[in-house]
């Protein structure tokens, strides 16, 4: 449909462009015509995905994808002109992370497993079930509202114009991972397909009451035999045990195929795919943070908190399915859509390192978690044109998504150095911090119904394309995060021991009895484990797009948008309500933009829109979650508001040949209330939350250049050259953005109950300044990012070849955070203590991709790709820096990858 309506814009433009030749000199050439017979043309229409479209946008197609044997959605934004890649999951768009960017599949939203974010994680979309990307810098109303850096449209692949049969096969080997040392735990039976099993899982004989009571909190139904009997329940040393092994390689397969039938009346199409990866990693490097305190009385310090090394292997295993369903009748498609999306991240951790920089290296920390994140998406959708009603053309669709994070039986267990027997040995903690089990789970579901109209109208001697349709969506959430850990007293010489040994069945149990060990819920008995939520949004709009003269054009439009935000959190122990909190806000979002051809194949844009971006879930439920992935604690601010956002948008385009262009534009954006994180301190633990920030901005300029140069005018139609092309594309953006806080903001923070820990949270107000930094920039914000393709294609030989280079300048991982200021133009006051903003500095990547059609004794024709990435062998690295000393935040090995894979067409 996407294509559809690219060809019908394309040719309205294509109207406007060659309007000089039929309206300007209509006059001009009839006078030349009868004296000479000579039409004067003046100039001639360049075709192009991104001159069509009446907005600022960038394309990628699945030629693209084959060009930078990019793997997932995700690694191919990343070489689009403003988009960097938070997280090798989210897109960045101009500067705004990934709370501000929306992403459509075929049109409707899609649910995510993400337990912090709203966001689809794209790193999940294989390319080979994508046919293109349109990725929308400028706000149309015919979108959701929630706008901020951009739209990404996901479109599936169409469904075929032949039979058609591929298999493909993949290898990949890294240097920091493969055939090298790596980090491994047994887990379950099913673990190297991705799936787990009953391993994890809580016995069925304590399901129900693990799901509606704390463990341990209610003495009637966790009594000492109960509690001891479900700790021996928990698996032992499959999940506690961290082992050292050889790491294998990447490899991969996929499988696609189709088939259309004709008939008399109509054609049928199917399209089905199956993909599977298995991918490793391995991390060696070494984490810290420090919090920055100054005093008038003492001078500046600064307090290192953490400093360890820490080594990390992740097997990655990958499945994806898609099965389409399509039929057409005349100028009528139906098509039905199944797609699947699995990934499950298999981890195992241990860090080492020291507390204090006073003391030796003092602990070590064991991990193993397994997360299997999916996605469900099923869509009926259809598109039909009516001659006979002046050419209306309708679309609509009506999709259901599910999406789910598990993160079952996660362990952590803490050793430190003590003195035993003489000897200096690893210990592990006596205390319930000393080992953790944690279990949590995030499931969402998206219900999406919209149509849209669109009718070409010629009236008031003007060309318009008119739109209107409206759309209704429903995001259900629920979540919760269980922390528990065995607690009990022994003596050193017997916490030096294998963990295994120590949790050992004759050891849980009755201390009566003999057992040491009993389990319990760690925090408090009232604090929040779970949270609801709901985002009900019915939108409706209408818009025009118009061809005020031959050289310009204006789409103008206006989306109306309600939304109904709900979270509830509780415990579960059923002792009462924690908070809820239910939102509806109305916004009238107008959005403008003209084009103006003012010269051959030259045009400019200019854009106005508003535009908003809501709370999420999790941002608003006040129930603590620990993200064992991140290592940091989160609890929500039912008190945040919508983020309103104003842009503007000019761009300067110049058009001279078949996808060649230069593109230069700048863009400014204001926003009112952003929502950012802080970080404050609970139970001398690190918190994370989110509060409304005053104003910030954000502007900056684009520049795109993309040229292919045939070599045959160089270099003759003989020989190597005689039908190559070399192409050059490269984009940059610049980009600054700012936070406002003024002396007299205020800003709401989570309060703590008023009276109890079944009352609702109360808000807590404080001065802007004594939680953000005026003058800071945005989380994600690169201030230069660098996109460069250079390579050469042969079509006879079906070969092409490309260097693609990547960089983007340091950016804000986490923003600087005041725990406690008594005047922000006086640094050194008293007392004031801060967490340093984190920044990191992505590495400069240099990737060679090559792919040729090579013709194998018996087996036929094969494409065939191979590829280098990161070349330059660039690591990870982010740190903070407070009073001009530099800590390490987070740093380690990429490698360089080599990868290849054969694909066979039937």
């Amino acid at each position: 449909m996407l294509n559809n309506r690219i060809a019908f814009t394309a040719a309205l433009l294509s109207g406007v462009c060659v309007a000089p030749l039929t309206v300007a000199s209509a006059q001009e050439a009839t006078a030349a015509s009868q004296a000479e017979d000579v039409v004067v043309v003046r100039y001639q229409y360049v075709p192009d995905d991104k001159r069509a479209t009446s907005e600022v946008a960038s394309f990628l197609s699945a030629d693209d994808f084959v060009l930078t044997g990019d793997s997932s959605v995700a690694d191919a934004l990343g070489r689009v002109s403003g988009i960097t890649i938070s997280d090798g999951r989210f897109p960045v768009v101009r500067g705004l992370n990934e709370r501000y960017s929306n992403t459509l599949l075929n049109g409707s939203p899609l649910a995510s497993p993400e337990p912090l974010l709203r966001a689809a994680p794209l790193d999940l979309f294989p390319t080979s079930v994508v046919s293109n990307v349109l990725v929308q810098k400028t706000f149309s109303p015919q979108f959701p509202g929630e706008f901020g850096g951009g739209l990404v449209a996901i479109e599936t692949s169409a469904l075929p114009a032949e039979g058609f049969f591929e298999v493909g096969l993949s290898a990949a080997a890294d240097t920091e991972t493969s055939l090298n040392t790596g980090l491994l735990h047994d887990g379950g039976s099913n673990d190297r397909w991705g799936f787990g099993d009953n391993t994890r899982q809580v016995d069925d004989a304590f399901k129900t009451i693990f799901e509606t009571t704390r463990v341990g909190a209610d003495n009637t139904v966790w009594t000492d035999e109960t509690l001891g009997a479900f700790g021996r329940s928990l698996e032992n040393s499959k999940l506690w045990v961290v082992q050292e092994g050889d790491i294998e390689p990447d490899w991969g397969v996929e499988v696609a195929g189709g088939q259309r039938f004709e008939f008399d009346n109509f054609s049928l199409g199917l399209l089905a795919s199956v993909g599977f990866d298995n991918e490793w990693q391995t991390k060696d490097g070494a984490r810290g943070d420090i919090t920055a305190s100054s005093s008038v009385s003492s001078g500046e310090t600064v307090t290192q908190n953490t400093e360890y090394d820490f080594m990390e292997t992740t097997n990655n295993i990958a499945l994806n399915g898609l099965v389409g369903l399509g039929v057409e009748f005349g100028d009528h498609e139906i098509q039905l859509l199944s797609l699947v999306l699995r990934s499950t991240d298999k981890e195992t951790r241990t860090e080492f390192g020291n507390l204090l920089p006073s003391e030796d290296e003092d602990f070590r920390d064991d991990q193993t978690a397994f997360f299997e994140r999916q996605v469900y998406t099923y869509q009926l959708s259809g598109d039909h044109m009516f001659e006979d009603l002046g050419g209306l053309e309708a679309t609509w669709r009506a999709a259901f998504s599910d999406a789910s994070r598990n993160a079952p039986n996660q362990r952590r267990a803490r050793y430190e150095f003590s003195n035993v027997n003489g000897t200096d040995r690893l210990v592990l903690r006596p205390d319930t911090r000393g080992n953790n089990i944690s279990f949590s789970r995030v499931d969402e579901e998206v219900t999406d119904y919209g149509i849209d109209f669109t009718l070409p109208v010629d009236a008031l001697g003007l060309s318009w394309e008119w739109k209107a349709g409206y759309a209704s969506n429903t995001r259900d959430r629920s979540a919760f995060s269980r922390d528990m850990a065995f607690s009990g007293s022994s003596s050193d010489e017997f916490r030096s021991s294998r963990v295994d040994y120590i949790f050992a069945d004759p050891n849980i149990g009755v201390p009566s009895e003999g057992g040491t060990w009993q389990i319990r819920e760690r925090g408090a008995s009232g604090a929040a484990d779970a949270y609801d939520g709901e985002l009900d949004v019915e939108g409706a709009y209408i818009a025009t797009d118009v061809e005020i003269t031959p050289f310009l054009r204006a789409a103008l439009g206006a989306r109306w948008e309600n939304g109904e935000l709900s979270t509830r959190t509780f415990n579960l122990d059923n002792r009462g309500q924690f908070t809820e909190v239910t939102t509806e806000e109305d916004y009238i979002l107008p959005a403008a933009t003209l084009t103006w051809t003012f010269a051959d194949n030259l045009q400019a844009r200019f854009g106005y829109s508003e535009t908003i971006t809501r709370p999420q879930f999790r941002e608003l439920g006040f129930a603590l979650f620990t993200d064992t992935e991140l290592d940091q604690r989160f609890v929500g601010n039912p008190y945040l508001v919508d983020t309103e956002i104003t842009n503007y948008d000019a761009r300067l385009e110049w058009y001279f040949g078949r996808n060649q262009f230069v593109t230069a534009g700048v863009f400014y954006k204001e926003l009112e209330n952003p929502i950012v994180e802080y970080l404050f301190n609970a139970a001398e633990e690190p918190v994370n939350s989110y509060l409304n920030a005053p104003e910030a901005d954000i502007w900056g300029f684009e520049i795109e250049f993309e040229k292919t140069f045939d070599m045959a005018d160089t270099f003759g139609d003989d020989g190597f050259w005689s039908d190559a092309e070399v192409f050059v594309n490269t984009n940059y953006t610049y980009s600054q953005s700012e936070i406002s806080v003024d002396q007299t903001d205020t800003v709401i923070a989570a309060g703590v109950p008023a009276g109890g820990s079944t009352d609702v949270v109360v808000p807590n107000e404080v001065a802007a300044f004594s939680r953000i930094v005026d003058g800071q920039r945005l989380n994600g914000q690169s201030d230069h990012i660098v996109n460069l393709q250079l390579g050469w294609e042969a079509k006879s030989t079906g070969t092409r070849t490309a260097l693609l280079l990547n960089w983007n300048s340091d950016r804000v991982r986490t923003i600087q955070f005041n725990v406690s200021v008594d005047n922000p133009n006086t640094p050194n006051v008293e007392s004031s203590s801060y967490f340093p903003e984190v920044i990191e500095e992505p590495p400069l990547t240099l990737d060679l991709v090559h792919n040729r059609t090579i013709d194998v004794p018996r087996a036929g024709e094969l494409d065939l790709r191979f590829a280098i990435r990161n070349i330059l062998g660039e690591e990870y690295h982010s740190y903070q820096e407070a009073y001009g000393e530099e800590r390490i935040y987070e740093s380690y090995d990429l490698g360089t990858t080599f990868s290849i894979s054969l694909k066979k067409s039937f």
